[in-house]
């Protein structure tokens, strides 16, 4: 009864093996379940994608890492899979000072892919390579806190050192120090910014550095939002959800600039204990 099978249950399926088009997944889906028709898939995966279990960029479709680290049935051969990372257009496969760049029309979707991004980048990196990371405001753990904490859990299986800089002293930034702390997850805020426009963020772990361009516009408003936000409470977090799924210009780079990585490093290192293997 192979076509008593949702086109949901079959788009995750064919996933397992890998990244695809858009159009692989519809020759596969129609071969096995005869009735589907192509707006029927694209509305599955424009509904998994909500349910962010998978991510769209372009016409390439994955399933979500994030996601899959908390499905225990699929992770071990998903992840397998995944690993390898075989697709043609994928940022693991980048070379020297090429680079990919994604664009984003919130801040919601945004986070969602770059999580994704990181967990792969963590499964091509070895154990205890640490993560550098500078956001003006840490805005990601109280609009997305689940996801933030099961990247970190999943960053400290791997006995990874997340190292965390931040620029603003309003008062959810001074309150984020009860929730980061230790030698695994260390924060810090630097009387000064580091670059000069507060829109640029930054990732780097191994020798890859994800660069994410906020549109500047949304970046105002999380400063608003910011300085006249005293504690975290519903108000507060309906507030921050409405800002982080606000339609905007977004981008997300990544590369292997090693030059870079390492100046990076360099300029965030002093701020932390660093742990030598």
């Amino acid at each position: 009864m192979v076509d008593a099978q949702s086109i949901e249950d079959l788009v995750i399926n064919a996933l397992k093996e890998g990244t695809k088009t858009t159009s692989e997944l519809i020759q596969n889906i129609t071969l096995i379940r005869a009735n589907s028709t192509k707006q029927g898939v694209y509305r599955v995966l424009r509904k998994l994608k909500k349910e962010e279990k998978i991510v769209i960029h372009g016409k390439s479709v994955s399933l979500n890492i994030q996601w899959l680290k908390s499905m225990g049935e699929f992770f071990s051969l998903a992840e397998f899979h995944y690993s390898g990372s075989t697709g043609t257009d994928s940022f693991l496969n980048i070379k020297g000072r090429d680079k990919v760049v994604y664009s984003f029309k919130n801040l919601n979707l945004l986070d969602a892919f770059g999580i994704h991004a990181l967990h792969m980048m963590g499964m091509v990196t070895e154990k205890h390579t640490p993560l550098f990371a500078y956001n003006p405001h840490e805005w990601f753990f109280w609009a997305r806190r689940e996801a933030e904490q099961m990247f970190v859990e999943a960053m400290h299986k791997d006995e990874r050192q997340l190292f965390l800089v931040s620029s603003h002293s309003d008062p959810l930034d001074i309150e984020l120090r009860k929730h980061y702390q230790g030698d695994l997850l260390q924060y810090h805020i630097v009387e000064k910014p580091l670059f000069p426009k507060g829109s640029y963020y930054f990732v780097g772990i191994g020798d890859y550095l994800m660069e994410v361009y906020f549109d500047e516009k949304i970046v105002e408003e999380l400063d608003l939002f910011y300085k006249t936000t005293k504690t975290w409470n519903e108000e507060a977090r309906l507030a921050l959800q409405k800002i982080v799924l606000k339609s905007s210009k977004n981008k997300l780079v990544i590369s292997r600039n090693k030059r870079k990585i390492e100046r990076y490093k360099k300029m965030l290192s002093p701020y932390f204990f660093i742990k030598t293997t």
